[in-house]
């Protein structure tokens, strides 16, 4: 009935991972659900809610093979709050599952096995290996923007593109996100391992994504990404994610971007942080409208709400043109200052009303349009 002595480290890593996968307020039980089952080298781990599924391997010593199928949740808090190196994972024939560690002792109710949905492994993958730093990067700066309308599932996650570099062993990576206020685009070109030169693109789906991040957190050097018909999947660690598609194209994001900008401005991006986030102490939040005032020698951020107040802050820029008055969310402009490392940020207008460019020298092929608001 199942019967295995495991790490209890390596197991917690393999539980955390697979949390935001649980689905812990699904009407269907059993998707709150992993499903283990014994394998030649210790356990093998699956969840699933339908969109992504995730496959842990858990090295470990198997007293007797079997399989179970056990809450996720109740299973990874019991394992965290032990304090033993070792534990001892075994199922009875009730198929509870019975948790010990030194003098601690904990029975948690199941389900047969035979309940858990089936899950299949695409067959026909092609597998690329991308630096763990590089794709983090990717993910950290396009995350933010995905859309959450539903009516438009194609900008509900990351559109990623993977395609030949300048050279040999080189892929060029681009990866987008928008939601129709603002867009996210990265781009840039990376050591790529067992990449054949092809073209690859998939639309990773939001909660793809978030899952993704949860992989990038471990201190592995390369995450496998593999393109599979209407999946795409990650892998790294012995844990693989496995994400369902978003059918339908990503639209033709170039357009959105701004061919040029008469008006650049560069700015201390800390200092200009630090301005916006002192001016939306007093920013309604409902509308979170500040306005961006651009005068000769000074960028400045303003509000006014008849409710709290108003209040000002001002940069020293270098600018000798006409003056303007620009509308934007702010929570807009941090989240793109808050993913780009550089000391200085570059932004750049045509107009009021026309959208805005924010990128940094330090990353320059991650750039950030963010469209006005009226005011």
């Amino acid at each position: 009935m199942l019967e295995l002595k495991l790490d209890r480290s390596t197991f917690l890593g393999a539980l955390s991972k697979a949390q935001g996968v649980v689905d812990k307020k699904s009407t269907v039980n059993v998707l709150s659900h992993l499903l283990l089952a014994s394998t030649d080298g210790g356990l093998q781990m699956v969840g699933t809610d339908y969109d992504v599924v995730v496959q842990a391997q858990v090295a470990g010593e198997v007293l007797q093979a079997g399989t179970a199928c056990v809450n996720g949740k109740s299973l990874f808090d019991v394992v965290k709050s032990l304090d033993d190196a070792s534990i001892r994972l075994s199922i009875q024939p009730n198929h509870w599952a019975e948790v010990t560690a030194g003098r601690s002792r904990f029975k948690l109710a199941g389900i047969p096995a035979s309940d858990f949905p089936d899950v299949t492994t695409p067959s026909e993958v092609t597998w690329i290996g991308i630096p763990r730093g590089t794709l983090k990067d990717l993910i950290e700066k396009t995350a933010f923007s995905i859309s959450d309308d539903e009516t438009r599932m194609n900008l509900n996650g990351v559109f990623l593109k993977v395609g030949a570099g300048s050279e040999e062993g080189l892929a060029r990576l681009t990866a987008v996100s928008t939601d129709g206020h603002r867009l996210s685009k990265v781009e840039l070109e990376t050591e790529a391992q067992g990449y054949d030169g092809k073209p690859h693109e998939a639309i990773v789906h939001k909660k793809g994504v978030q899952e993704l991040r949860r992989l990038l957190d471990d201190d592995q050097s390369v995450v496998e990404v593999g393109f599979a018909r209407g999946q795409i999947l990650f892998r790294a660690s012995g844990t693989t994610f496995t994400v369902r598609q978003i059918e339908g194209n990503y639209p033709e994001y170039q357009r959105v971007i701004p061919a040029s900008s008469p008006i650049k401005i560069t700015v201390d991006r800390q200092r200009m942080l630090s301005a916006i986030r002192r001016i939306a102490i007093l920013t309604s939040n409902k509308t979170y409208i500040i306005k961006l005032e651009l005068q000769p020698g000074r960028l400045a951020f303003t509000t006014s709400n008849p409710d709290y107040g108003e209040g000002r802050d001002e940069l020293d820029v270098d600018y000798d043109g006409e003056g303007m008055v620009i509308g934007f969310n702010y929570t807009y402009l941090l989240d793109v200052l808050n993913v780009i490392r550089g000391e200085t940020a570059v932004l750049e207008f045509s107009d009021e009303y026309g959208a805005s460019v924010l990128s940094s020298p330090a990353e320059p092929g991650a750039l950030f349009v963010v469209m006005p608001m009226r005011i």
